[in-house]
């Protein structure tokens, strides 16, 4: 019996991340053709290679590139995308606003990437409690981990059914994301701590925007000064 495969594949994957390491592999195996592609910071110009090609998929996981409509409409299938966050946080820094808000819950969502950040429709969504971790990392440490099984049964589905990502999608029709999204310029200004904050926000900012790489500021006479 002949193998499944998905047929040409590219996958958008994040560098230093073990996660698209996986994925990578298991595509790789697993498609008649495959191609990589992998960023490592926002922003970044990535030189496309293989603009010139059609695909039967696209997969994104912890990319930064966002696909724009000339590569969409090269996909013969789908465009996926495994967003870190739930439906109700779009956009950049999702996790920080998460946990600024209080939020009971966080998670990850697969969906179809069309011309909108993390708009088109949903696939799957996972959510885990996190009232009781109070650091950042930890969260977004859980949320890769819960994407990466969520793009592994995902794509192992696909594969054993062709209807698969059609049935999902009318499946979790009623679910849908929030209208507000919030961009890379939004985040920074978050990160700034206002000089009249009270207290209690001052206390909820600390932790919604403290990581091993990322620290609040504050502007004090034109300089700026790290919270350590």
């Amino acid at each position: 019996m002949n193998k499944k495969l998905l047929g040409t594949v590219l996958f958008f994957g994040r560098k230093d991340c073990q996660y698209s390491k996986r994925i990578k592999n298991f595509l790789k195996k697993n498609s008649s053709k495959f191609y990589y592609i992998e960023s490592s910071k926002i922003g970044e110009q990535i030189n496309l290679r293989y603009n010139d090609l059609t695909y039967d998929y696209i997969f994104c996981f912890r990319s930064y590139y966002i696909l724009k409509k000339n590569m969409l409409k090269k996909v013969k299938k789908f465009a996926i995308n495994f967003h870190p966050g739930p439906p109700e946080f779009r956009g950049t820094g999702s996790v920080n606003y998460a946990v600024y808000e209080n939020s009971k819950f966080y998670g990850c969502t697969a969906h179809i990437i069309n011309e909108k950040v993390d708009y088109g429709k949903i696939i799957d969504v996972k959510r885990f409690g996190i009232k009781n971790i109070k650091s950042i990392s930890r969260i977004l440490n859980k949320t890769h981990k819960l994407m990466f099984r969520q793009a592994n049964i995902i794509i192992k589905k696909i594969i054993l059914n062709n209807e698969f990502i059609e049935n999902q999608i009318l499946k979790n029709n009623k679910l849908k994301w929030s209208k507000k999204i919030k961009t890379l310029k939004d985040l920074k200004k978050f990160y700034v701590i206002r000089k009249n904050i009270s207290k209690k926000d001052f206390l909820r900012k600390i932790r919604a925007t403290s990581t091993d790489y990322y620290k609040p500021c504050v502007y004090l006479y034109g300089k700026k000064f790290i919270l350590e």
